[in-house]
């Protein structure tokens, strides 16, 4: 790689680049790389993490419409990432990006003991 055949603003962009890659390696680790890999590519992250024992044909309505009235982002079903987590008391927890909603009754429990 020639780095004298790029422009002064190509480096500037790159060594931008760089720095908020290593920031992100350095605080965040493992998942800084993905952060990273998607600010590049300019996707979003839409993941719903759900109790085990509840059905994903149920929780998907409801899942976009959190996203339209809290996020206030129409997404599709299938750009969802799905994901099992039996820690949650029921309920659904919802992210988009590095922002998280929580419907659970987890989330309720530890609100009601403080």
């Amino acid at each position: 790689m020639d780095i004298s055949t790029y422009s002064k603003s190509e480096l500037t962009t790159l060594l931008k680049g760089l720095k908020s890659y290593r920031a992100l390696e350095k605080f965040v680790g493992k998942r800084g790389r993905a952060i990273f890999a998607r600010e590049r590519s300019g996707t979003k992250l839409y993941r719903v993490e759900y109790f085990g024992g509840e059905n994903r044909s149920i929780l998907e309505p409801i899942a976009i419409a959190a996203y339209a009235r809290h996020f206030g982002e129409t997404i599709d079903s299938k750009s969802i990432e799905w994901k099992q987590n039996d820690t949650i008391r029921g309920g659904i927890r919802i992210f988009s990006g590095d922002d998280m909603m929580d419907i659970s009754f987890q989330e309720v429990e530890n609100r009601l003991k403080r």
